[in-house]
């Protein structure tokens, strides 16, 4: 198991550099110094690769964000949170990485569309849930429109090839996206601690 995860972390760091396309079951082996014979037995082809690797993310992922939820009470320093660590760890699925499953392994893009239209779109919406029943989120518009609405914005992010030629750093964008998605649904007690808050730093709390 543990090779198998060492497979799964070395093809991620690939894909994401060269695109899915690129890299051969010949390039994984050889940046881990293994044979291809071992390397087939730990995955039938590619497309298990591939697929493993997605399944694998969006686990580590789900992981993540269900610990931010379960310790932070607080609906803002819980989007807060989640986009320290969405920065943190999106140079491992770049645009190109994402246009490659896409169109290439169209099962595994399916995963990864499938955990955004359920479990994200339902966090956001548990996220809302919460913020009404504190007093820091407006109860005049629809959670699951607003949900979806956010999740498909924050997600074209990272899939758009357009970034390449754009001056403008994604972590940036993501910032802007999440920051505009709370300002639109913020109350005025919402609003001050959106705007106290250093989104280009570590969370702080008093």
């Amino acid at each position: 198991m543990e090779l198998v995860h060492k497979v799964q972390l070395t093809a991620e760091r690939l894909f994401s550099r060269f695109g899915v396309k690129s890299v051969t079951m010949d390039d994984v082996a050889k940046e881990i110094s293994i044979s291809k014979k071992t390397l087939y037995k730990c995955f039938r082809d590619k497309e298990s690769l591939v697929m493993c690797t997605i399944e694998s993310h969006m686990q580590e992922t789900e992981q993540a964000i269900s610990n931010i939820i379960a310790v932070e009470e607080n609906p803002i320093y819980q989007l807060y949170k989640i986009t320290q660590y969405i920065i943190s760890n999106q140079r491992r699925f770049s645009p190109s990485m994402m246009y490659d499953l896409k169109k290439y392994h169209p099962n595994s893009f399916q995963i990864f569309e499938k955990h955004r239209s359920s479990h994200i779109v339902n966090h956001i919406k548990q996220n809302i849930e919460l913020g009404r029943n504190t007093g820091h989120y407006r109860n005049n518009f629809d959670a699951l429109v607003i949900a979806h609405s956010f999740s498909m914005l924050s997600f074209s992010v990272f899939e758009s090839l357009e970034l390449n030629n754009l001056e403008i750093p994604q972590n940036d964008l993501v910032i802007e996206i999440i920051r505009y998605h709370l300002r639109g649904i913020s109350t005025s007690e919402g609003l001050k601690i959106v705007d106290e808050i250093d989104w280009t730093n570590k969370p702080q709390k008093n």
